[in-house]
This record gives C-alpha cells, sequence and structure tokens, in this order.
C-alpha cells in the first residue's frame, strides 16, 4: 500500500464496521487522519472504534442511512466532536436476493434501494454541506463492477450501483467549482469475510466468478481501500464524476 499523509483530516465512513469500509477506515487511521464511522451494527461499530483509536483519534455513530435525520445525526456529530468534515466514503450497501424479475420480492427491492442509492444520496447532501462550511473536500461512493454491467437475476443491487454512478457525476458537476471531488468506485470481486465465507460454502460458483477477472484473483480489501485513499489525496486533484474500476481487468473482458 502506498503511504499517504492524511494528518489533520476528518473522514467520515459509512457501512465502517466490516469489509472494505473497515479497511478503509484502518488505512485513514494509519495515515493520520481522525475516523468517524457510521453504521447500524453498534457491536461491531463499538469493536472498529477501539481499534481504530489505537493509532488515530476515532468516533462510532450508530446510523441507518435510510434515515436523513440518523444521516444528518452523523454528520453533525462529526463535525461537533472534530470541528470540520474533509472526506467521505459512503461505502454502506447490502446484495439483497436474486430471482427472476417475475419472482423477485418488492419489499428486497425496495430495502437495497433505500440502503444503497438513497442512503448515498442521503449522505452526500449533508456531508456537502458540512465540506462547503471549511472550504471543500473529497467524496467516494462505492459502486461496484455491476454499476457498469448487468448480471442476470441482481436487479435491484445492478439498479443501484448504476444509480450511485449517476449520483456521482451529476453531483460532481453540481459542486466542482465549489472545492468538492465526487468519484465512484467500482470494486470487483474481493476477498471480503462474507467473500471467502461464500467460496468455502459454494467453491465452485465462486471460483467462476473470480475467473471472469482477468487478472485471475480476488482484490484484497487493503487494495480496494488504497483506491479509495488516492482518490481522496492531493494526487488526484483534477479527478471528479469519475467511476474508477479497481476490478482485475472484469469490465474490459
Amino acid at each position: 500500500m502506498l503511504t499517504y499523509d492524511f494528518s489533520n483530516k476528518v473522514v467520515l465512513i459509512t457501512g465502517g464496521t466490516s469489509g472494505i469500509g473497515l479497511a478503509t477506515a484502518r488505512a485513514f487511521a494509519r495515515a493520520g487522519a481522525s475516523v468517524v464511522i457510521g453504521s447500524r451494527g453498534e457491536v461491531a461499530g463499538d469493536h472498529a472504534e477501539a481499534t481504530l483509536a489505537a493509532t488515530s483519534q476515532a468516533l462510532f455513530v450508530p446510523t441507518d442511512v435510510r434515515d436523513e435525520g440518523a444521516v444528518a445525526a452523523l454528520v453533525a456529530r462529526t463535525v461537533e466532536r472534530f470541528g470540520r468534515l474533509d472526506i467521505a466514503f459512503n461505502a454502506a450497501g447490502i446484495g439483497g436476493d436474486m430471482a427472476p424479475v417475475a419472482t423477485a420480492s418488492q419489499d428486497a427491492w425496495d430495502d437495497v434501494m433505500a440502503v444503497n442509492a438513497r442512503g448515498v444520496w442521503l449522505a452526500m447532501r449533508h456531508e456537502i454541506a458540512a465540506m462547503l462550511a471549511t472550504g471543500g473536500g473529497a467524496i467516494v461512493n462505492m459502486s461496484s463492477i455491476y454499476g457498469a454491467a448487468g448480471k442476470a437475476a441482481h436487479h435491484a443491487y445492478v439498479a443501484s450501483k448504476h444509480a450511485v454512478i449517476g449520483m456521482t457525476r451529476s453531483v460532481g458537476l453540481e459542486v466542482a467549482q465549489r472545492g468538492i471531488r465526487v468519484n465512484a468506485l467500482c470494486a470487483g470481486v474481493t476477498a471480503t469475510r462474507a467473500m471467502r465465507q461464500a467460496a468455502e460454502v459454494v467453491p465452485q460458483i465462486v471460483g467462476d466468478f473470480v475467473a471472469q477477472h482477468p487478472i485471475g484473483r480476488m482484490a484484497s480489501e487493503d487494495e480496494i481501500a488504497s483506491a479509495v485513499l488516492w482518490l481522496c489525496s492531493p494526487g488526484a486533484g483534477y479527478v471528479t464524476g469519475t467511476a474508477l474500476a479497481v476490478d482485475g481487468g472484469f469490465l474490459a473482458a
């Protein structure tokens, strides 16, 4: 992983108690940032806060990104505790179910869209207000390779991740001259705990999925985190409104 210096920066991460979100929180903490995590899992959140506090200032705020009041409170707590907000990684998301469109659950559709799409939209509207108050910042929204491609019978997830890219472009244009950069990250198959567990239960399915990535392996959580840190760094100062594929060649195949 490249070395970055985010000293004196305040970072907010939704969905930061596990997987890519937690790996990114750890990476920012190692780089000197103060890190705030918002998530529904309070036990995991308390544990993550304690882990991050070993290397940096950290705060966990119980948050349901579907609820605007909760998102507003998350950003307000961040500013109250640290005085500003410089960087946000909107990583909260769920996968939903897989079923043919004729039999798919409407409730499952609504829940996936509420977390993955509305949650990102709500987060940005409150994060941007806080960033504008102190001169700007950088936002990264978690999309997916399926924000730029389709997958049979996975309609809600695919639609929500396409929505994330659309919002990223739209909001990125809106604030481009106001000191805020907004980008999306399209991750390929990543060796999260959930994916490793799936590989043990259905190795053939996971193996076939990995084989669709020309690089021939899963990404590590740290590799995805590195891309987030780069997008938030001065080195990406001319990058906004884009969807960065970190996918082992999946979308190029």
